[in-house]
């Protein structure tokens, strides 16, 4: 280890190693094939490098980027250590002068980058398969996996390559890394690499003095009055990201307008402007800078002390690396997000022109190939913008003409160029056709990758929703992402540094027992139960409501017996029980473009067992209270409100069920010949004798008339009213030696006093 550090110290200028690093980096030394999930900025390429200084020979990188790449061949030289690169920004001689310099056995080149093409050159093969390998290291290694949407077909001969660079007898570890990959996609990297013997590192992904916000404001007024509100009142500069060009000008322009030192960056900006921007906010020229997601990459400025997102991110690794920005001194930083729900809208647009549909791709296809015949076309040029492109092609969009172009790239169809101009005045991004005319059938493209690509835009979108839109702790959810268990490890219940934990206490404050009934989860389990998998949130929603939607009529629900069986309550609140339900995992949402909901098995196991709910009630109704933030119970009504005026019931359900009880059929007869859930037969009762068509003789041969009395002397003796929820009633009743006692006889004592019947 003294060498380990003698090295730090003299080549890298670093006092000593990062909690974690030395554990790393001692792996990699002895040869073991090691993972590394950490956070960008976190020193990560330390974990290579050092050891590729201590290894004998050439370590060789492999990487997607090429502005990374030589941005780490430059930091190298720059502290005395060889390095070079070989990718389409050198010339074909300087490769070859690179590759015959490596052939030597003097040579001190201790650093090779490449990007993962390299590896189709027989030449590149050949020369490196006659050099002493230190070790191999793969940067960015997620983009090997499938569930990634730069996942390039290239990094599919990065197995083959290790394997016959290893042979039998050498050793040479492997070294994977990357700060986005979730479990799944680390899964994948395991298999893709074909690693068996491994170590594995996951760290600092908990960056406890970044304070993590949510405000969720749909209305522009009100982000403006937020966005400015943070910005006077925060200390030294900040970041704040928009989902779009026009988003950010607007943003831009008010900020400008309201005095507030700002800069723009995007895209569409040129080169020099963009460059020019940067720098002015580097050198605090700037107090804020409002860019799309294209500016930050390698922004190492100390002292950010904002990052504010202004809509809706697109995933959680676009989001967290990100706010990451603002952590650089170590200092206290804020990351705030300003959207609502609906912004999602605006991520679903992107995803849809990010992932074209097959036939709008095949469609495009046969536009660039129209005037070629099969087996012609190759090396034709085209001159043409993306937007007249899209309007002669039918596609009518040049955003997802962009995203048809980069796939057709990715499968060696066509080739982008730089700007271009030309002697008829066109000036834009030309392109040229790689391969000749083919069949749709003899294209190369992997459309089963396209559509895993697409679900995996829309459970990441689904996951971001979950991250910002329901009440937990944003830093648990992060870790859980990530998949860092040794910080979760260390994760207190309450980590102070986000708005959930920050507000927690303050919720907590509140009455909770004026929430919804438990009984309501259970309706809405056993609604589901007979719609699984077959709608979304908002049918079952305006189903549970009795909505007159047209969806809703067109499908024949309104006729379904369980058809507006939570009237009472509004749509914010019977939305937000369903999302309870999926938060803690009775129900589910699949990951496609229109989700749908389906029974887990918890929430099968709690039709059966109510207990399962009780348990769980607590967590359940503190999920509601901190969701609606208690608006939608103002004019919400329970169960129990029988002195107001309740709508119109459904009678055709409830004739039914006064039918079989005419027949003499009991409770759990009814239940089981309409394959209703009994507690809403007893709903049906209750209501049928609230209005009039069932007499107090009929209720009093369902309950034990003992058991009425019973309640009647605990809502006298201990309430003096009736409470909105029945579980308070039912607890005093057990305290009492009472749990015999039904929440059917509970409900029925309260009936029969509404009416003067008791």
């Amino acid at each position: 280890m003294d060498k380990l550090e003698s090295i730090l110290q003299g080549t890298f200028g670093l006092k000593s190693f990062r909690e974690w690093q030395r554990e790393v980096i001692e792996s990699v030394v002895n040869g073991n094939d090691t993972l590394v999930f950490m956070p960008t900025w976190g020193w990560k390429s330390l974990t290579y490098q050092l050891p590729g200084m201590v290894r004998e020979g050439v370590t060789l990188v492999i990487s997607p980027l090429i502005s990374l790449m030589k941005d780490q061949v430059d930091k190298l030289n720059e502290l005395w250590v060889r390095a070079e690169l070989i990718n389409s920004t050198i010339s074909f001689s300087e490769q070859q002068d690179i590759l015959n310099e490596l052939s030597k056995w003097n040579t001190n080149i201790k650093f090779l980058y490449i990007a993962p093409e390299r590896l189709n050159s027989r030449d590149f093969q050949r020369i490196v398969g006659q050099i002493k390998i230190s070790l191999i290291a793969i940067d960015e290694v997620h983009c090997l996996s499938q569930w990634w949407h730069d996942f390039r077909p290239s990094y599919m001969k990065i197995k083959g390559f290790i394997e016959r660079l290893r042979g039998e007898e050498k050793n040479i570890p492997v070294v994977g890394l990357t700060a986005t990959a979730t479990e799944k996609v680390r899964v994948d990297i395991v298999t893709r690499l074909g690693l068996t013997k491994y170590r594995e590192f996951t760290k600092w992904f908990d960056r406890k003095n970044i304070i993590l916000i949510v405000r969720e404001l749909s209305k522009k007024d009100e982000k403006f009055q937020k966005l400015y509100e943070i910005i006077k009142n925060t200390a030294w500069s900040g970041i704040v990201y928009c989902s779009s060009r026009k988003v950010t000008k607007e943003v831009y322009e008010f900020l400008q307008e309201n005095d507030i030192s700002v800069g723009m960056y995007t895209w569409a900006m040129n080169h020099d402007d963009r460059e020019t921007m940067q720098q002015q906010f580097m050198d605090d020229g700037l107090k804020v800078i409002v860019a799309t997601n294209a500016f930050g990459m390698w922004i190492d400025k100390k002292d950010i002390r904002f990052v504010v997102h202004y809509n809706l991110p697109g995933s959680i690794e676009n989001y967290y690396q990100e706010v990451w920005r603002g952590w650089r001194d170590g200092k206290k930083s804020y990351g705030v997000v300003l959207a609502s729900y609906w912004d999602t809208k605006i991520q679903e647009f992107f995803i849809e022109n990010s992932n074209p549909e097959k036939q709008e791709i095949l469609d495009f296809y046969d536009y660039l190939y129209k005037n070629n015949k099969i087996w012609e076309g190759s090396g034709e040029q085209i001159l043409k913008t993306y937007y007249v492109m899209a309007s002669e092609s039918g596609v009518w969009n040049d955003m997802k003409v962009w995203s048809i172009l980069k796939l057709l790239e990715k499968y060696g169809i066509v080739r982008k160029w730089f700007e271009w101009e030309s002697e008829d005045n066109f000036r834009g991004r030309g392109i040229t056709l790689m391969q000749e005319k083919r069949k749709h059938s003899g294209l190369l493209i992997d459309w089963k990758h396209q559509e895993l690509l697409r679900d995996e835009a829309y459970f990441k979108l689904e996951q971001i929703k979950k991250l910002l839109f329901y009440p937990s702790c944003r830093k648990k959810f992060i870790l859980q992402y990530f998949w860092d268990k040794e910080d979760l490890k260390t994760l207190p219940d309450n980590c102070w540094v986000c708005d959930y934990c920050l507000d927690k206490s303050k919720y907590q404050s509140w009455d909770i027992e004026n929430l919804v009934q438990l009984s309501v989860f259970e309706i809405v389990l056993d609604v589901m139960s007979k719609f699984d998998k077959r709608f979304g949130v908002k049918v079952i929603t305006n189903f549970l409501r009795g909505s007159s939607e047209k969806r809703i009529i067109e499908w024949g629900l309104d006729k379904h017996e369980d058809y507006w069986v939570l009237s009472e309550y509004n749509s914010e609140l019977v939305e937000a029980l369903i999302e309870a339900l999926i938060q803690h995992d009775y129900l589910e949402k699949t990951t496609w473009q229109y989700p749908l909901l389906w029974m887990t098995k918890v929430g099968t196991a709690a039709l059966r067992n109510e207990d399962i709910l009780k348990e769980d009630e607590s967590n359940l109704q503190s999920f509601l209270i901190m969701k609606v933030k208690r608006s939608a119970f103002k004019k919400a009504k329970t169960w129990s409100s029988w002195d107001k005026k309740a709508k119109t019931p459904r009678w055709a359900t409830y004739k039914e069920t006064l039918k079989l009880l005419k027949e003499w059929k009991s409770l759990k007869k009814i239940a089981g010949l309409r394959e209703i859930k009994i507690l809403s037969i007893e709903w049906h009762v209750l209501k049928l004798y609230e209005d009039w068509e069932l007499w107090l003789q009929d209720i009093l041969k369902l309950v034990d008339f003992k058991n009425i009395k019973e309640v009647k002397v605990i809502l006298e003796g201990t309430f003096w009213w009736v409470p909105d929820k029945l579980r308070p009633i039912k607890d005093k009743l057990e305290e009492e030696g009472k749990e015999y006692i039904s929440y059917f006889e509970i409900k029925a004592c309260i009936s029969m006093l509404g009416k003067g019947d008791l």
